[in-house]
């Protein structure tokens, strides 16, 4: 069992029903929010930004309860409510919307709806699922550095190293104005993993701490940098990580070293061997 961080009754006035009148004479709808999180991390450093503040809770009901759009149900407000929640990426969150004022001729003490969502990203698989990851360092001796991680990432536990791809050598790719940087050496690793994405996203950042990951400057200079490029096709837009990876398709040093070993492989359907014809084609 996770700890929970929870806001309990939130009360907003709004006008939200089926029936006409409830259209134009705002009610109180009271709000309650539980998130399942690992507060160690807070707990130890004193620090907000390693939680889920309740403050932001009350804001995401808010956000939908009254300056959302007008539903019927109160089952759709707590679907909405726990959309916006999951981006903050607990574990799972429980939303309860009661409506005291709910049209109903008996006398009656509350009338609500709670729902439960999980996180999907925080969900261990029922069976272990390919994942790609790619691998990019330019500081120090990078080659050294990215066969090292190699085999940090095949001693994690819950995970096994099915393929990995030689290394290229690549221009590092820079915003405007950045100051110009060593080359990079770039590979990709294919796994079977029965850790959820987060897992396996916690696993891979502490295996970048290891070897002296700072993260100082977006697209800046690293002793090692690993992406999870698709995790099982899954499709995802979350606070910590975006399935699959965001940019990995216009990515030469991504797709090149991946297709060596996966040569029939897709990334959100589309043939990766095909990503890299138009990619070179732009040239």
């Amino acid at each position: 069992m996770a700890d929970i961080v929870a806001i309990t009754g939130l009360e907003f006035m709004a006008c939200h029903g089926v029936y006409e009148s409830e259209h134009h004479n705002p009610q109180p709808f009271i709000v309650d929010i539980e998130v399942e999180v690992d507060t160690r991390s807070a707990g130890t450093s004193d620090s907000l930004s390693a939680t889920i503040s309740y403050a932001d809770l009350a804001a995401d009901a808010r956000a939908v309860v009254v300056d959302g759009e007008r539903v019927d149900l109160i089952e759709t407000l707590a679907e909405k409510i726990a959309e916006r929640v999951l981006v903050r990426d607990p574990l799972s969150v429980t939303v309860t919307v009661h409506k005291p004022g709910a049209p109903v001729q008996e006398t009656f003490a509350d009338a609500y709806v709670r729902i439960t969502r999980p996180n999907p990203l925080a969900q261990r698989p029922s069976s272990a699922q390919r994942a790609v990851i790619a691998l990019g360092g330019n500081i120090g001796d990078a080659q050294e550095t990215l066969s090292a991680a190699v085999e940090d990432i095949r001693a994690l536990d819950g995970l096994r190293l099915l393929a990995v791809s030689p290394f290229i050598q690549t221009k590092p790719v820079l915003a405007e104005g950045q100051e110009a940087q060593d080359d990079y050496t770039n590979g990709v690793v294919l796994v079977e993993t029965e850790l959820s994405p987060l897992e396996l996203l916690d696993s891979l950042q502490a295996i970048e701490n290891k070897h002296g990951r700072v993260r100082t400057e977006r697209w800046g200079a690293r002793t090692l940098d690993l992406d999870i490029i698709d995790y099982a096709g899954v499709e995802a837009d979350h606070v910590r990580l975006t399935l699959p990876h965001p940019r990995a398709a216009k990515r030469l040093f991504v797709l090149e070293p991946w297709v060596q070993i996966e040569p029939h492989a897709t990334l959100a359907g589309t043939p990766i061997s095909e990503l890299i014809r138009d990619r070179r084609s732009q040239a």
